[in-house]
C-alpha cells in the first residue's frame, strides 16, 4: 500500500493486475489475461511514459476493454497539458465496432453540405469545410443511422503534424467526421478513446480563437463553394407505376393508330419495362398522336367545304 499526497492509502500499481474479465463478452478478449508486473513496468516505460499509477490503471482497462494490444501499438497513451488522452487509429476504431456483432458499415463521407469528394475537386475546392459519416449500428434487429459532422477548421493542424492534412485534407476529415459517428453509434466501447487524426490539432495555439469565429467562417466557406443539394431521385418502382398510368391514358386516345395500340398493349403483358423505356414509349405514343390528330382537324376541314 501507499500514501497519497492526502494520506489516505491507495493500492500500488504494482500490485493492480487488471481487471480479471474484460466488460464485454467477446471471444477474442474474453483470452486477454492480466497483465504480470513486468508487463505493467513495460508499458509504463515505453507506452505510457509520464502516467500516473490511476492513469495507468485506466490506459489498462480500457486497452482490455476495448481488445486492444498496446505493445502492438495499437493503443496510445498521450499526455498533453497535463491532461491523459487515450488514441487509436480509426482501423481500430473499426475493429472495436466490428467485434461488438452490431456494426453494419458505413456510407460514403459527404462534404460542404451533401457533395461526394468528385463533386468538390471537379469544382476546384482544394479542401473540404466540412465532412459528414454515417455509419449504422444493428439495434433490435434493425440498422440505426449514426452521422456526425466535422469542420476543417477545427481539427486541422499546423506545422509538422499537417503534412498528411495537406496530402490528403478530405481523407483525413472524413476520418475525424466518421470517428465521432462511431463514438455515437458505440459509447460503451469507444468512451474515452480518441483517433490519431482528431487528435493532430491538440498542440494548436489558435483553436479556442478559431473556435469562436467558426460559425461565421464555415458560412463563408459554404457560400463561396455553391453547394449543389442532389436532386431526390424518385424511387424506381413510384415512377413507373406513373408511366404507366400514362400510357393506359394515351391507349384510350382516338387518334392513336389502331395498330400501336396493339401491339403496345402486347408488349406491356409480356414483359416489365423500365422507366427510361416507358419515357421512351410516352413520347413516340404522343407523337403520333399528335400527328393524326392534325391530319384529323385537316381532313374535316375539307369536309366542311363539300356543298352536301
Amino acid at each position: 500500500m501507499e500514501k497519497t499526497t492526502g494520506g489516505q492509502e491507495s493500492i500500488s500499481i504494482t500490485d493492480y493486475q487488471g481487471p480479471s474479465k474484460p466488460t464485454r463478452v467477446i471471444d477474442n478478449i474474453n483470452e486477454v489475461k492480466a497483465y504480470t508486473k513486468d508487463q505493467i513496468d513495460l508499458i509504463k516505460k515505453t507506452v505510457a511514459v509520464g502516467a500516473t499509477d490511476d492513469e495507468l490503471k485506466m490506459f489498462i482497462a480500457v486497452c482490455q476493454k476495448a481488445g486492444l494490444d498496446p505493445f502492438a501499438r495499437q493503443v496510445h497513451f498521450i499526455k498533453r497539458g497535463g491532461k491523459a488522452t487515450i488514441q487509436t487509429g480509426i482501423d481500430g476504431f473499426r475493429a472495436i465496432a466490428e467485434r461488438t456483432g452490431q456494426y453494419a458499415g458505413n456510407d460514403e463521407y459527404l462534404y460542404n453540405g451533401n457533395l461526394t469528394e468528385y463533386e468538390c475537386l471537379k469544382d476546384g475546392l482544394k479542401t473540404p469545410t466540412t465532412a459528414k459519416a454515417v455509419v449504422r449500428k444493428i439495434v433490435q434487429g434493425s440498422a440505426c443511422e449514426f452521422s456526425a459532422v466535422a469542420s476543417w477548421i477545427e481539427y486541422c493542424p499546423q506545422g509538422g503534424e499537417a503534412f498528411m492534412w495537406k496530402k490528403m485534407p478530405y481523407l483525413m476529415l472524413g476520418k475525424c467526421a466518421e470517428a465521432l459517428a462511431l463514438r455515437k453509434a458505440f459509447p460503451n466501447d469507444m468512451s474515452g478513446l480518441y483517433t490519431n487524426d482528431e487528435m493532430d490539432q491538440a498542440d494548436r495555439p489558435d483553436v479556442k480563437k478559431l473556435s469562436e469565429k467558426k460559425s461565421a467562417t464555415i458560412i463563408e466557406e459554404v457560400k463561396k463553394s455553391k453547394v449543389k443539394e442532389k436532386p431526390k431521385k424518385v424511387p424506381e418502382k413510384d415512377e413507373t407505376t406513373g408511366l404507366l398510368k400514362t400510357i393506359d391514358k394515351l391507349l384510350k386516345n382516338v387518334d392513336l393508330d389502331q395498330d400501336k395500340k396493339e401491339k403496345t398493349g402486347e408488349w406491356l403483358e409480356k414483359c416489365t419495362p423500365t422507366s427510361d423505356v416507358l419515357s421512351k414509349t410516352i413520347t413516340k405514343m404522343e407523337k403520333n398522336i399528335e400527328e393524326n390528330h392534325t391530319k384529323r382537324t385537316e381532313k374535316e376541314g375539307e369536309d366542311d367545304d363539300l356543298p352536301f
